[in-house]
């Protein structure tokens, strides 16, 4: 197992802002030698530490700027797995997690209004044999890292 130091932290949290940013810049931002951060790049993504670069997309310009958390109940014999990851490829589905609880999965919605919400939840998830029941809840407000 690859063993993170300081410096290899340092280049993460530069990338976890800005994934686009030069390997100079990432030298100037950490004050780490050019040659040191690319290599030590390379190493983190050879250990599969960084998995891939992606964007970030702000969904409120979008038009989806209300979510919402619903919590499913699987049926007694559903396989709460294959639940998991076929409701996780909705588009309107950010995350979704297999959970201990009165509820099996939850899952973080994203969309723009009650009515989209509505679509996802009553006509996609109620939908689907393997769900037993469904609770959701809207979020006023949260808080991203």
């Amino acid at each position: 197992m690859y063993e993170l130091d300081e410096k290899d932290m340092q280049i993460l949290e530069v990338l976890k802002q800005n994934s686009h940013l030069s390997i100079g810049k990432i030298a100037r931002k950490t004050g780490i030698p050019i040659a040191t951060v690319h290599h030590r790049i390379k190493k983190l993504k050879t250990n599969g530490i960084i998995k891939r670069y992606t964007i970030e997309v702000d969904q409120v310009k979008l038009g989806r700027k209300m979510i919402a958390y619903v919590m499913v109940k699987a049926m007694r014999k559903a396989d709460q797995s294959v639940l998991l990851h076929t409701i996780a490829k909705h588009d309107h589905v950010e995350e979704g997690a297999m959970i201990t609880g009165e509820f099996d999965l939850v899952f973080k919605v994203r969309v723009k209004d009650i009515d989209e919400l509505n679509a996802v939840v009553i006509k996609y998830m109620r939908t689907l044999d393997e769900v037993a029941e469904t609770r959701t809840f809207v979020s006023y407000e949260i808080v991203e890292k």
